[in-house]
């Protein structure tokens, strides 16, 4: 099982029962209060990434990445070597920098504000550096939907809504490329574009012919990707009663429902930990396979 974006709308809805204004309005509050909790509770390697970037000659401060939320390594290459940075109070970088007196390869690295570290001692040279660190993934309430087109007439613009003929469902256009659009997911109303076809990634059947409300362009639906996220994906449970908590705190639901969504969160939080600490950081030839006592 997985969830596309408006399908996991849909479920809290049926979850609970609650299609009130208000409340479908804040369905995004809820999946990313699920999602910001889950971010906390494990520490899966899908929230690691890498990226290379380069210190300049006399300039002891290095831009975090957008996304950045903090440190696994920082690694520099000079000549002939790579080696990895220590980590130390910002304190501690400025004064090492005082204390050697003059430019030259960096030991260490802290984080100086919140946009940039900063290396010490200064660099004497433009190093290439790869920073390997935790990130916030995108939320799949912010993931768009793409459409490929075919017989497009006219120019779609991005922010305008586009109106599907058969389906009577309206969306708002994030992008435009050619023979694409990018929808936003969030901006869908009336009975789910195209939802029979989304995430196939396969010609359609029956096509439909789209129409964009400010510029008029037309086209007809040809492919279409799905609006999905790892979680949706791979972890679809603890996303649905994640959400279903956060929504059922809104909703001041009774007490005995809360409870029992927040355990069935904690059992598909404890299976999502047990692959990131105990199975995704190890394989079977160096350790064997999980030991655990029978029941």
């Amino acid at each position: 099982m997985s969830f596309t974006y408006t399908e996991l709308q849909d479920a809290i809805k049926n979850f609970t029962e609650n299609e009130e204004t208000s409340f479908v309005t804040n369905l995004p509050v809820f999946i990313r209060g699920a999602e910001d909790r889950i971010f906390t509770l494990v520490d899966l390697e899908l929230f690691r990434k890498n990226a290379t970037s380069a210190l300049s000659n006399g300039d002891p401060f290095l831009s975090c990445p957008t996304d950045y939320l903090s440190s696994f390594s920082l690694q520099i290459t000079t000549a002939g070597s790579q080696d990895f940075l220590l980590f130390k109070d910002v304190n501690f970088v400025q004064q090492y920098h005082l204390d050697k007196g003059a430019n030259g390869v960096p030991k260490y690295y802290g984080i100086y504000d919140v946009d940039n570290f900063i290396v010490g001692p200064t660099p004497d040279s433009n190093y290439t550096v790869e920073l390997h660190y935790y990130y916030r993934p995108e939320s799949i309430c912010d993931k768009t939907l793409q459409i490929t087109l075919s017989g497009v007439t006219g120019t779609f613009t991005a922010g305008e809504y586009i109106q599907g003929s058969t389906s009577g469902t309206t969306a708002q256009v994030a992008s435009v490329a050619t023979n694409i659009v990018n929808i936003t997911p969030r901006t869908i109303s009336g009975s789910g574009f195209l939802s029979a076809n989304r995430g196939t990634g396969t010609s359609y059947g029956t096509t439909e012919t789209i129409t964009g409300l400010s510029s008029s362009a037309t086209a007809t639906t040809s492919q279409i990707t799905n609006d999905k996220s790892w979680l949706s994906d791979n972890a679809p449970n603890a996303l649905l009663y994640g959400s279903l908590v956060e929504a059922y705190t809104y909703m001041k639901g009774e007490q005995d429902m809360m409870q029992l969504y927040e355990q069935r969160f904690a059992q598909e939080i404890q299976r999502l930990k047990d692959l990131a600490e105990a199975r995704e950081n190890s394989d079977a030839y160096r350790r064997g396979l999980p030991d655990r006592p029978r029941t």
